[in-house]
């Protein structure tokens, strides 16, 4: 989340410069059942940092089931390391001391005009042109009701976000439903980061589920948190 202003995992997209911070980014779950019973998946934290430069750091933590979690059958981590200045990607496994490294290739130049980019099997973006419905009321009955509402300013976590509420109305027979069936979407978005830093999703099919930037600092981090470790195997 809020690595890349325009970019993904496919090409190098432009770094968040000049924005340094570090958090933790808590998502939790919640389904009720038809019944009543109510479902809760255990909470899952991810560590943030971006440095100066534009440089990444992402530490995640795959949570076990219930009852699997102990000292020596600890939960497995991940942590992902981009540096925005030499376009490179590592992936470090702390178990066995290895990074794998990628080269990040750049952004592709943007399409002609008249036409869109669209994403490929392969990841990769290339262009397509444009080509009109026939049937634009076919079309239409193809697409959820949306409505979009400005929440406001608030204050999250000690920064101020911007909010936004996206509710999508799928008609009858869309998923093969016969009622109608609404998702609400909540997204707070702070500009001093460049990123979402509140979501919440609602959704009769699956539940709620929120994710959340706590612990936010400003402060620069250790520039030793952007390099793969002396006592790491490069692969």
């Amino acid at each position: 989340m809020g690595v890349f202003v325009g970019g993904g995992s496919g090409g190098r997209g432009a770094a968040v410069t000049g924005m340094p911070y570090s958090a933790q980014e808590v998502t939790e779950h919640v389904q009720t059942l038809a019944d009543g019973t109510r479902i809760t998946q255990p909470s899952q934290q991810v560590t943030y940092y971006r440095d100066s430069q534009g440089r990444t750091r992402t530490e995640r933590t795959i949570p076990l089931p219930p009852g699997m979690a102990s000292q020596a059958n600890a939960a497995p981590a991940f942590i992902d390391i981009f540096d925005a200045v030499s376009g490179a990607r590592y992936t470090l496994d702390p178990r066995s001391k290895t990074a794998r490294k990628v080269e990040i290739p750049p952004p592709p130049p943007p399409p002609p005009p008249g036409t869109t980019a669209v994403r490929a099997a392969n990841g990769r973006a290339v262009s397509a042109a444009i080509v009109p419905s026939g049937d634009p009321v076919a079309a239409q009955r193809q697409r959820p009701e949306t409505t979009h509402e400005s929440l406001g300013i608030q204050s999250i976590e000690g920064v101020t976000a911007q909010g936004t509420r996206t509710t999508y109305v799928y008609p009858v027979g869309f998923f093969g439903n016969d009622r109608p069936i609404t998702v609400v979407d909540e997204t707070w978005m702070c500009q001093d980061l460049k990123r979402v830093v509140l979501s919440k999703t609602s959704d009769p099919r699956s539940g709620e589920s929120t994710t959340r930037l706590t612990n936010i600092s400003r402060a620069e981090p250790d520039p030793a948190l952007f390099q793969v470790p002396p006592d790491y195997e490069i692969k």
